[in-house]
């Protein structure tokens, strides 16, 4: 098994089948299913609402409240958004079956369903049609508890759920993972009141309408939030069926930030690695990467903070070697006390990914770039994360120690045998894995250096 192992770790590191990170879609086309709770209605006002979404069609379900009944409160809530032109059906009715298999059939482009109740309509919408299945990009449903399934959109029809899952479509189960209180909490709905954006006002009027606001266990909104920032999830597959995976965690703290700025205007849907508009505050980085922010500047200082930012968008995705690149670039510079565009490197670093990903880093970090022609790949039998920095005819050995190399492969190994790699929960894991160790990894701690 460690030979195995071995060989993997080699060919990650030498071969082309390394591929670039599958990101996430800016513009979703979608048909949301709905039993027409508050919560749901809070998540379609979420997505109504989203520049990158463009709703096709909804169907409402029967559950908590009649699919009929469920039209009506539909069609108030697509009038206060202006979009009365939206198609919407019930799903106890053949006209709705066969509106969502039209739908299906005759669009350009696959589609994503958003089921925020049980799944029955679903399944009645596929069962006698297998053709619609390839215009299915995936399913993202949401239910109470997914690990294991529990609720009321699973219990009403576990039939259904069960039938689905062995379709092999791609489904994505939400989940607000047993939290007793709603992301929609008092405090949200303060922060509706206070805005004057159509999307604040409809959120409080759902709130005051409520029998049961904020109940636990309930949290609908999740699924639109995934839709839009899957990176906040860390998804995970079923241990059966490799096409459904869950959420085994979110960050709640980036969620309500995106809450907030959705409500306030002050969200943008355009694709970033790092940056959310010019850095200077702090609501202008992504939400992932501004949970680490303060404590990163704070241990690290402000040059590793923009050199390792400013990585990240060069690099076009954040990834660790990067990362390390750019710490070992600030750490040269320390040593001898300069500024950029004062090195000269000679990098053994390859020029395989994921290894030679650190080119990267050093380049943004030091200024010397491939332009200037002040770094040069040095060929070797097996790329290794070290490079040698040269100023004023003294040069230093900068490599990445052991340990550190072994936590990085044990990451890609790991990734690799669960998701594969074209697999977006594998590159979420590099994601977090790097935001992570961007934290964590003290640049006077991580790397062994000589002075040759």
């Amino acid at each position: 098994m460690k030979k195995y192992t071995f060989l993997l770790c080699i060919l990650l590191l030498s071969s082309n089948l390394w591929t670039s990170p599958l990101h996430s879609k800016l513009k979703h086309s979608i048909i949301i299913d709905t039993d027409c709770t508050d919560n749901d209605l809070i998540a379609i006002s979420l997505l109504l609402s989203h520049p990158g979404i463009t709703v096709k069609a909804i169907i409402t379900s029967d559950g908590k409240l009649h699919s009929d009944e469920g039209i009506k409160k539909i069609a108030t809530l697509l009038h206060e958004f202006q979009a009365d032109t939206i198609p919407v059906g019930s799903g106890t009715g053949m006209a709705a079956k066969v509106s969502i298999s039209e739908l299906l059939q005759t669009s350009k482009e696959e589609m994503t369903i958003v089921c925020l109740g049980p799944l029955t309509n679903m399944v009645k919408v596929l069962q006698d049609n297998q053709a619609v299945y390839k215009k299915i990009e995936e399913i993202i449903w949401y239910s109470e508890s997914v690990n294991p399934l529990q609720g009321y959109n699973y219990e009403y029809d576990s039939i259904a759920v069960d039938r689905l899952f062995k379709s092999g479509i791609d489904i994505n189960i939400i989940s607000n993972l047993n939290y007793e209180s709603s992301i929609v909490d008092a405090g949200f709905i303060n922060q509706c009141r206070e805005t004057k954006t159509t999307l604040g006002k409809v959120i409080c009027n759902i709130h005051k309408q409520s029998a049961n606001p904020g109940k636990s266990g309930q949290s609908e909104e999740l699924a639109a939030i995934y839709l839009a920032n899957p990176e906040l999830f860390e998804m995970t597959p079923s241990e059966d069926k490799t096409t459904v995976h869950f959420n085994k965690k979110h960050s709640i703290q980036a969620i309500k930030e995106v809450l907030t700025d959705m409500i306030t205007g002050r969200y943008k849907s355009d694709h970033f690695v790092a940056f959310y508009g010019f850095p200077v505050n702090r609501e202008l980085y992504v939400y992932d990467v501004r949970q680490i922010m303060d404590s990163a500047i704070a241990y690290y200082g402000i040059d590793e903070w923009k050199a390792c930012v400013m990585t990240d968008e060069f690099h076009g995705h954040l990834g660790v070697f990067s990362i390390v690149g750019a710490k070992m670039g600030i750490y040269a510079r320390e040593y001898f006390g300069i500024g950029t565009d004062l090195l000269e490197i000679n990098t053994y670093a390859g020029s395989k990914e994921p290894l030679s990903c650190m080119n990267d880093g050093l380049q943004v970090s030091t200024g010397a770039t491939l332009g200037q022609g002040a770094i040069h790949l040095i060929n070797d039998t097996l790329a290794k994360p070290q490079a040698v920095f040269t100023y004023q005819n003294h040069s230093i050995l900068i490599k990445l120690k052991s340990r550190y190399l072994k936590k990085l492969k044990s990451v890609i190994d790991e990734g690799v045998k669960n998701y594969g790699l074209e697999d977006e929960s594998y590159w979420n894991l590099i994601r977090q894995t790097s935001i992570k160790y961007w934290l964590e990894w003290d640049r006077n701690k991580i790397f062994d250096l000589t002075i040759l």
